[in-house]
């Protein structure tokens, strides 16, 4: 058993790993677990301003809603490829007109045996096809696989003791600016106008929530669309616009394994003032291919879904560089959506209120149980497993980035 001392190292060197790594560092608690994030600035609390997207006009709020049960799901009545893929994909693509990568048609080029192992993606070709089907698959209900690490954000160690979470099990919390300083950090928090954009966010999600479960065919519909726009954007924001760049071109070659080719569509970013364990990031959603690392509970969630063609967790950094970087992208899309699965599980089953959103707390300090929680898209890789930097407003400006075109209509 560790004693608190040992426990507080854990933590002190977390932390340390945290400030140092856009990617993260590995630690070892029940293995090498890499806790980083993608986020260019590593955490820092005043990183870099980048020139912001075009604005696109404020979406109005919408009623806050009441708060429903976290029961999720059934099966969805509509086709996800014809009603979501594909019309969100051209909204999107459409947004960001200079590029338009979410509906070409993917070449073969480099197809890993993960695009195939799942015969509903038969002859879907498109990011926008593997990135709606797998937002929808990762709004089923699931124990996210993070007790290898639960001792370092006060989750319990023992899988079986991981409450179910998915895209959609719990409300979303609104958020303050003093919400933000405490989540993301004071030195992150973006001003009134994307604070505002934020719980427009919220709300209209938290709208469709409640009518999804209750039955309302059209808000799943709906909600299933804002996910997938969301993921879409943020493939953009993360990827998309400089995937077929000389310099990603360049990389990917460095890289490549023998028999691997860099598809069209998926960049290659080496960020060289970082360690050789993080400096490598793939695909739509830049995940380093080390299966020890920040994508191993990927790896594991998508064994339990695909127990006839599993991802080692032994594999090799040639193997995982086929899989993050696929022709379809399949395992990154995935991972993609289960990135946010596993944020808010660490703040739905935490017993500390510093890994959890400051609503979950009562007024007399105790934490309110799992089916009361509401969960925040908005933490540093530290408190709540964020991947993610745009959520982490990394940049000053890449939030309000990515609310902007979730937004849009």
């Amino acid at each position: 058993m560790k004693t608190t001392a040992d426990f507080s190292k854990i933590v002190v060197v977390f932390l340390l790993a945290l400030s140092v790594s856009a990617c993260g560092k590995s630690l070892s608690s029940a293995g090498a677990a890499d806790l980083g994030s993608n986020d260019p600035s590593g955490g820092e609390s005043n990183p870099p301003v980048n020139p912001e997207l075009p604005e696109t006009p404020e979406v109005p709020h919408e009623p806050e809603p009441e708060e429903p049960p976290p029961v999720v799901g059934q099966p969805q009545p509509f086709d996800i490829f014809a009603d979501v893929a594909t019309i969100v994909g051209q909204r999107v693509d459409s947004y960001y007109s200079n590029y338009r990568e979410l509906l070409v048609q993917r070449s073969s080029t480099s197809v890993h045996r993960t695009d195939t192992c799942d015969p509903k993606l038969a002859q879907k070709f498109t990011f926008a096809d593997r990135i709606s089907y797998f937002v929808e698959r990762n709004m089923e209900p699931r124990s996210a696989k993070l007790a290898y690490i639960g001792e370092l954000f006060g989750m319990s160690g023992t899988q079986a003791n991981i409450k179910n979470s998915s895209l959609v099990s719990h409300a979303m919390c609104n958020v303050t600016a003093s919400s933000l300083s405490t989540t993301i950090g004071s030195g992150r928090v973006p001003s009134a106008e994307v604070i505002s954009k934020a719980n427009t966010y919220v709300n209209r999600y938290n709208t469709f929530r409640t009518k999804m479960l209750q039955g309302d065919v059209q808000a799943k519909l709906d909600m299933t669309k804002l996910l997938s726009r969301t993921m879409m954007c943020l493939s953009y924001v993360e990827s998309l616009t400089t995937a077929d760049t000389s310099t990603s071109e360049k990389v990917g070659s460095k890289y490549a394994p023998s028999g691997y080719r860099k598809p069209a569509g998926v960049k290659f970013y080496e960020d060289a003032n970082q360690p050789a364990a993080s400096r490598l990031n793939i695909g739509l959603y830049q995940f380093t291919p080390t299966a020890g690392g920040n994508i191993n509970p990927c790896i594991k969630q998508w064994n339990e879904i695909y127990p006839s063609c599993q991802v080692a967790t032994s594999s090799s950094q040639s193997e995982m560089i086929k899989v993050v970087g696929s022709s379809y992208q399949s395992f990154n899309a995935f991972c993609g959506s289960n990135k946010l699965t596993q944020l808010f599980s660490v703040q739905v089953n935490t017993s500390k209120s510093k890994n959890t959103h400051p609503t979950n707390l009562n007024s007399n300090g105790t934490l309110k149980p799992y089916a009361n929680r509401c969960v925040s898209l908005h933490f540093l890789p530290g408190n709540s497993y964020n991947h993610f930097g745009p959520l982490q407003n990394s940049t000053g400006s890449n939030l309000n980035s990515l609310l902007t075109c979730a937004l849009a209509q």
